[in-house]
Parts: C-alpha cells; structure tokens; sequence
C-alpha cells in the first residue's frame, strides 16, 4: 500500500529536491537519496521506476497526490527549465498552508476549552444551583440557551461536512471558482490561483511561446483542471472573435492587473518578466493573506465567548436580583 504523506512531508520534499537538484544532483540521484531517507519509500520507489521508464519527475510526483492546477505547474516548470524554483515555491506555499493549519488548530484548543468548560457550568447550574435558588424562569432560561449553543455547533459542523462534499463533486476549475468567492478565505485562494497561473503563463512566454501555443499545450492537461480550462475558454473564444483584454477582464482566475500588463504592449522576453513577476507578488500577497486571516481568528473566538458568559451571567444573576428587589 502507497503512503499518504501530510501536507507538511510534501513540501518538505519538494523543498528537499529542489535543492538537490540546485546543487547539481540529478533527478535519479535526488529521488534515490530520498528512497534511502524514507523508512517506507513506496511512493519514491514508484517515482524512481517512473524515472526509469522515461517520464518527467513533474509526471512522476503524481503519486503525491498534489492538486492537479499544481501538478500541472511543475510539468510547465520541467518543460522550460525552472522546476527547481517552482519546486521550492510549491513546497514553500505548502510549507505555510500546513504551519497556518496547524497555528489555526493551536488558536482553537484554548477557545473550544474555555467553550466546553461554559457548557459544563451552565449544566451544573440547571442541575444544581437554580433548584436550590428557586430562581424562577432560570432553569427553562438555561436550557434555552445550552439549546441554542448546540444547534448552532451543530449547523456549523453540518456545514463544514456539506461544503467538503459539495466540492468533492465539482471538478478542479469550478471548485476553484467558489473558492474565490468565500468570505474570509476567498482572497488568499484567490492569490494563490492567481500566482501558480502567473508564473506558469510567464515561464512559457520566456521560452518563446505564443499565446495561442501556450493555450494549446495546456488545453491537453487533465480534464477540468484549471490550465486546461482557462486553455479550452480562451481558444474557443479567441475563434469567435472576442478581445483578450475582454476575456481576461471577465475571467475571476485571472487578476485585473494581467489587463494592463497587456494593454502596455509588450511582447516576448519583456512581457514575460513582467507577468513573472507579478507571479511573485501575488506568491507573496498568499502568505500575507494566510498570515492576516490566523490574526483575525481568536480575537473573534474570544468575542463569542465573551457574550456566552455575558448571557450565562445574566441567566442566573436577573432573576435573583429581581427576587432581592421584590424582597426589598
């Protein structure tokens, strides 16, 4: 049986080859080194005999199970000599995503704790403390509350399955598509899209493809990919007449900024430094986004539980003090 690896032994891997590959070892020798440093190298045995057979090492690392519009970016890497550097950048990017996963995980232990123990309190205040108040009102108070905590931890873990399922079924480009679209989260998958399309459209522009070239090379990647659809729109369209400025204006996994790069001009080498570069600042804006969103997320945690101890705090302390003012 294959091993799955983690998120995080990915981008160690690919990191780790593509500086092997920088200090001059060969694609055989890096994959070897790996086989020999991996207790269970199934998946670099597999990779080795891919090698041995004559396929390209972006070809062979389908056996880590990368997202196709990745997959797709190393094999334009291998084919115009930067697979090195989309390596590193791949496994940097994967790098980040799997330490933000985990910082997310660390935010919510302390939180989900805290939420727990409230949960705890508020059923041990309906069991214990109101009955020998005698607060009236307080114990059905309580359970309306706990009610309303539940449904809503439900509907939010319903929600997390549906939406996981939802885009199970959709293929690579119209997952990618809602993605964008997401609050919160819509602009770093956003910028990450927008970096591995970048980069790989201005490392075949400096290898002296065309347009049209660059849209048929990709229109025979994997069927519902992100380069074999944009590869696919982008022909039929330009056939039926319509501008490029138009479609790229129009196309949500394309940035604005791609528009004006075109309407400057340029052509060739000039043009594809340039959309080369806008690649790595949108590699750049990705980090920053991920970065900004774990910021933003125990504050509002925190701000949650704040108000579910404001409400428990006055479920019990109303009541006994509108018993103490009927006394007084």
């Amino acid at each position: 049986m294959v091993k799955k690896f983690s998120t995080a032994k990915k981008a160690e891997y690919l990191i780790l080859i593509s500086k092997l590959l920088k200090n001059g070892f060969s694609l055989s020798d890096s994959i070897n080194c790996l086989r020999l440093l991996d207790d269970e190298k199934s998946v670099f045995d597999l990779i080795y005999q891919d090698l041995q057979q004559g396929k390209m090492i972006s070809q062979s690392l389908i056996h880590f199970k990368l997202p196709a519009v990745i997959y797709n970016q190393l094999i334009i890497a291998q084919n115009h000599g930067r697979l090195a550097q989309a390596l590193e950048q791949t496994g940097v990017l994967l790098q980040s995503q799997s330490k933000q996963k985990n910082k997310f995980k660390e935010l919510l232990a302390y939180p989900a704790f805290i939420l727990m123990f409230l949960i705890t309190m508020l059923i041990g205040m309906k069991l214990y403390i109101v009955p020998q108040l005698a607060v009236a009102g307080g114990s059905q108070a309580i359970d309306l509350f706990l009610g309303l905590i539940l449904l809503v931890l439900l509907l939010i873990t319903l929600s997390i399955f549906s939406l996981a399922i939802f885009l199970r079924k959709k293929d690579e480009y119209d997952r990618a598509l809602f993605l964008v679209k997401l609050p919160f989260v819509g602009k770093i998958y956003q910028s990450f899209f927008h970096f591995l399309i970048l980069q790989g459209l201005g490392m075949q522009l400096a290898n002296g493809m065309n347009l049209q070239s660059i849209c048929e090379n990709n229109n025979h990647f994997q069927k519902g990919s992100i380069q074999e659809h944009l590869a696919t729109k982008f022909i039929n369209n330009l056939i039926s007449g319509k501008s490029l400025l138009t479609l790229v204006e129009k196309e949500p996994l394309l940035p604005k900024q791609l528009q004006i790069i075109l309407q400057a001009g340029e052509s060739g080498t000039a043009l594809a430094q340039d959309i080369l570069l806008m690649s790595e600042l949108k590699f750049e804006e990705t980090q920053r986004n991920l970065k900004k969103l774990l910021g933003l997320v125990q504050p509002i945690l925190f701000a949650v539980i704040a108000i579910v101890i404001v409400v428990t705090y006055l479920i019990v302390l109303l009541p006994i003090y509108g018993m103490m003012k009927g006394i007084s």
